[in-house]
């Protein structure tokens, strides 16, 4: 196990990553984050839930605005649930301020927290928005993967066959392992910085590449 630690921006990330199943490879310890809207929010908040949902959201991604309605239904069935439901934006290019205007465009109720440093992304792995995380008490990821199967790259149907999240949920308040714990999202791509390190590599090797070819 290793902890990683980070304090940029008023944002604050701490996690520690285990080996396990690829849905419960990352473990949270803490996450202390602001959201669209200037509030804090520390993870030790929810220690209490039963569970934590964790959508990505990106603005102007279609596939999230299209899951928003699907999320909604989710949260109501468990309203009496204790679970908490949240939101994460970890696009480089999306601040709070774009983020508040696409919220208001969007009626987006939830808290979108703001990974400014992407570091939380990062050690989640995530790859694509509209990806969703089911979070257990002990900050383990149980499942992640879309809302249900209604929305695809190529159609959207009226109404899904699959309901991903809401088995996932169902599993994980009885206490129980999801049956399935990982399912692919479809999403908009996240762009990350690349960091310091690997550009300084890349560039190295175009230099040397190019010196090479001279000759």
């Amino acid at each position: 196990m290793w902890r990683f630690a980070e304090r940029h921006r008023g944002a604050i990330a701490a996690l520690a990553v285990c080996v396990g199943p690829p849905a419960a490879a990352v473990t949270l310890e803490r996450i202390e984050l602001f959201d669209h809207l200037g509030a804090h929010h520390d993870f030790a908040e929810y220690e209490d839930a039963k569970a934590v949902v964790l959508m990505v959201q990106g603005n102007g991604c279609p596939l999230v605005r299209n899951a928003l309605h699907d999320l909604r239904a989710v949260r109501e069935r468990f309203a009496e649930e204790d679970v908490e439901f949240l939101l994460l934006n970890a696009n480089r290019q999306d601040d709070a301020m774009s983020i508040r205007a696409e919220a208001e465009e969007w009626g987006i109720d939830l808290p979108v927290l703001v990974d400014a440093t992407q570091e939380v992304g990062r050690q989640l792995e995530l790859t694509r928005t509209a990806e969703v995380l089911v979070l257990e008490p002990a900050w383990q990821v149980a499942w992640r993967g879309p809302v249900n199967d209604r929305i695809t790259y190529e159609r959207q149907r009226a109404a899904a066959n699959e309901h991903h999240l809401a088995d996932a949920l169902t599993a994980v308040l009885a206490g129980e392992r999801p049956a399935v714990t990982r399912v692919d999202a479809p999403g908009c791509l996240i762009n990350f910085h690349e960091p310091d390190g690997e550009a300084e590599v890349r560039v190295e090797q175009r230099e040397h590449g190019a010196h090479d070819g001279s000759h």
